[in-house]
């Protein structure tokens, strides 16, 4: 068995070094950009999930949401909690927030939202809205009567629903908020786009305005958790339920519902590249193969003539084709990893949702690499094995 390898490398290696330099040459670049098609889309679907994750822990949920009891509608004594949490070492931030669905209006036009009623202060340490502010300022921990609107219900600044939005709002209007069917007056102080529509359809007043109306006083809708980066968001989760909390306590992961929708979609296209990919990788090695047997083939019915097994020769083109295979995918992996990945987090792309980087983990490089050598054995045994059953004479003397 060993003899029958040394001699199948022997053959493959003589004829990769005698053989053309340039259909090598063309092959191996030809399967490097199959390579690269193979895992350049994966990169880009890495790049906007890692985007879309890092908006939504950023600008929505934090790392952590506690939320109350089932059946109830506030988490009740949120001070005491809330200080509980802040003393466990991972934490980083902790802010209570009241929230209620309600419409805001201006002039003529009347729109839904979903108000939050916060502590700068403490919602400074869980999120970045203050740094997303393209129009006026955040609200501080003693304002009142003053309100900061997401683009999608200022409108402007690229909204993507215009229409749908209170369109002429500037910093300085007054709104009125519609709260218990009351109408409340609020000054905008401040305009913020995160370009996350989600977050975008929110609005924020202080916390005491809204414990004021609705009688909340050291009551809370929700708990917005900051960890440390690197820290794993269900060991924390266990130790915030270690400490007693009888609460829901869920991790961003568990918000995440439409966007594990767009990612579904993104991975089924995906594929679909990907198999396409695959049949192009199959066609191009099975026809340069192909080619290069058909160039050889006295040469294979000599080898045949002296003795050399049929399974040895064959087992000499698939090597061939998996040396072609590997040297695409080390330089394929190389230039998508270090040059085109690389390039992208220092220049990163402007995409709708922001700035986007490629985003390529090692496990799916893998994955495709194996495709893409699975594909250069198959690609290769067939027109090997058709040709070496050929008789000798047909091998010799027989026309291609």
């Amino acid at each position: 068995m060993l003899e029958r390898t040394k001699v199948s490398f022997f053959l493959a290696s003589r004829s990769i070094l005698r053989g053309n330099k340039g259909i090598t040459f063309f092959t191996i670049i030809v399967l490097t950009l199959v390579y690269l098609q193979l895992v350049f889309f994966s990169s880009v679907i890495g790049g906007v999930t890692l985007k879309f994750n890092d908006v939504l822990v950023d600008y929505q949920t934090g790392d952590l949401v506690v939320e109350p009891k089932q059946d109830e509608l506030y988490i009740s004594n949120v001070d005491a909690l809330s200080k509980k949490i802040e003393h466990l070492p991972e934490v980083v931030g902790v802010s209570p927030r009241l929230r209620l669905k309600s419409s805001i209006a201006f002039k003529e036009k009347e729109v839904g939202a979903t108000i939050y009623g916060i502590d700068a202060n403490e919602e400074g340490l869980v999120t970045k809205f203050e740094s997303a502010m393209v129009e006026g300022e955040f609200i501080s921990k003693l304002d009142r009567g003053e309100i900061v609107l997401g683009r999608e219900l200022s409108g402007g600044y690229g909204a993507v629903m215009q229409s749908r939005s209170l369109e002429d709002v500037t910093v300085g209007d007054i709104v009125n908020v519609m709260i218990n069917g009351q109408a409340k007056e609020f000054r905008v102080k401040g305009i913020y786009n995160t370009l996350f529509f989600m977050s975008d359809s929110s609005a924020f007043v202080n916390k005491e305005d809204l414990e004021e109306i609705l009688d909340a006083e050291n009551k809370a809708h929700e708990i917005a958790i900051k960890i440390k980066d690197g820290a794993d968001e269900e060991y924390v989760r266990e130790e915030i339920l270690s400490l007693g909390v009888q609460e829901e306590v869920r991790t961003w992961q568990e918000f995440a519902g439409i966007l594990k929708i767009i990612e579904g979609t993104l991975s089924m296209v995906r594929n679909i590249f990907t198999a396409v990919g695959l049949i192009v990788a199959f066609v191009i090695i099975f026809v340069v193969i192909f080619v290069n047997i058909v160039s050889q083939k006295r040469q294979i019915g000599v080898q045949k003539a002296i003795g050399i097994e049929e399974e040895i020769i064959i087992a000499s083109f698939v090597l061939q084709a998996m040396f072609y295979a590997f040297v695409a995918m080390v330089i394929g992996y190389s230039l998508m990893q270090f040059v085109f990945t690389g390039y992208t987090q220092s220049h990163p792309i402007s995409a709708p949702i922001g700035k986007v980087s490629l985003d390529l983990s090692n496990s799916e490089a893998a994955i495709r690499a194996m495709m893409l050598f699975m594909a250069a054995v198959i690609g290769s045994l067939i027109p090997s094995y058709r040709m070496t059953k050929r008789s000798l004479l047909d091998l010799i003397w027989g026309a291609n």
